[in-house]
């Protein structure tokens, strides 16, 4: 799939502009004539701390707080891919105190992979999207392993056990079987976690050998000094990050039409534009703020601030866009349920 094009915005705003921004923020009035914000707010994270999404918002919301003037705490409230924490934003008050973020196109996947009842994607309302990321694969120090190949000979020899991916019935479970059926991965055992956090946690302690965790968290893996990050299954260059990362496509198809996904912050239904505003640029100033962009060099994070329209784009429509995916990669959903429904008869 196609990456969109972002609409860089570094610079636009200069040095005026922001001054005037950290002042200017405080200045919209809610409905009832008040300023916004006056008080704290919620960040939902849909997945466990120390996933990818987790990461990149404990990175900005520090840098949110000033121009809102206010307080931002982070809710993670992982559980069913991401959904759980999605539906529970779904039915916040929309009066802007509250937004989250989701990462399509993986989220619109797993919404209907899981045929969910109630609320649509499109229902929530856009704020802005401020990165990409994707999966990668980790492995447990202790192994001498440094390929795919290697993992797969690894896997069918029996010299290790056990392959975790983040949530039974999301794009992370597709990516698994696509794997196993297509890229020879004969795991013995493959386990369902809630994000990349527990992921990392799961092969640091060797419960399992390897598995999928973000680009994000694999870097703190990494620097535990007990996992390696040893497959990219993104079609992003990940080698300034991880300069040995062996490929996937050296081993078939691209995968980045369910690995690559964006950072988007969204809103309750009905939330106003006017309060969306606000959030919206106060996520412009914590991506093009100094702190970002070195945290962005030292960890080869992707971070890009789209707008409210931007945002829209990238979610939007997208179940539509997910299903003619996985019609032409594996047949449609129905196939989908047959590859989970054959893989828990094999376990």
């Amino acid at each position: 799939m196609d990456r969109r094009t972002f609409v860089q915005t570094t610079g636009a705003v200069g040095a005026v502009g922001l001054t005037g921004l950290a002042g200017c923020l405080g200045d919209e009035g809610d409905e009832n004539g008040d300023d916004f914000p006056s008080e704290s707010l919620t960040w939902m994270i849909p997945w466990g701390e120390g996933g990818g999404t987790d990461t990149y918002a404990r990175q900005m919301a520090p840098l949110m707080e000033d121009p809102l003037d206010q307080s931002i705490e982070i809710d993670n409230r992982e559980g069913a891919g991401s959904m759980l924490g999605s539906e529970w934003l779904v039915e916040q008050d929309p009066d802007g105190y509250t937004f989250g973020t989701v990462n399509p196109p993986g989220w619109s996947f797993t919404w209907r992979a899981q045929e969910v009842d109630g609320w649509h994607p499109d229902d929530l309302e856009p704020i802005a999207h401020s990165g990409v990321f994707g999966y990668t694969i980790i492995i447990n120090d202790s192994y001498d392993i440094e390929t795919f190949d290697e993992l797969r000979d690894a896997y069918a020899d029996g010299e290790i056990s056990g392959f975790a991916y983040q949530g039974a019935g999301s794009d992370s479970h597709l990516t698994t079987l696509l794997l196993q059926d297509e890229y020879d991965l004969n795991a013995d055992n493959i386990v369902p976690y809630d994000g990349g956090g527990p992921v990392q946690e799961a092969v640091l302690s060797d419960e399992v050998a390897a598995g999928i965790a973000t680009n994000t968290s694999a870097i703190s893996a990494e620097e535990s000094g007990e996992a390696r990050t040893i497959v990219n299954l993104m079609d992003i260059d990940l080698t300034n990050t991880f300069p040995d990362i062996d490929p996937i496509t050296d081993y078939g198809d691209s995968l980045a039409w369910i690995t690559e996904f964006y950072q988007v912050q969204v809103a309750p239904p009905d939330t106003p534009e006017e309060e969306r505003e606000v959030l919206m640029e106060a996520v412009q100033e914590a991506t093009e703020h100094e702190d970002t962009q070195e945290w962005e060099e030292e960890t080869g994070n992707i971070v890009e601030f789209g707008d409210m329209d931007d945002a829209a784009d990238q979610y939007v429509g997208s179940v539509e866009e997910i299903e003619s995916q996985v019609e032409d990669a594996i047949g449609g959903f129905d196939e989908f349920q047959q590859m989970v429904e054959e893989a828990e008869e094999e376990e």
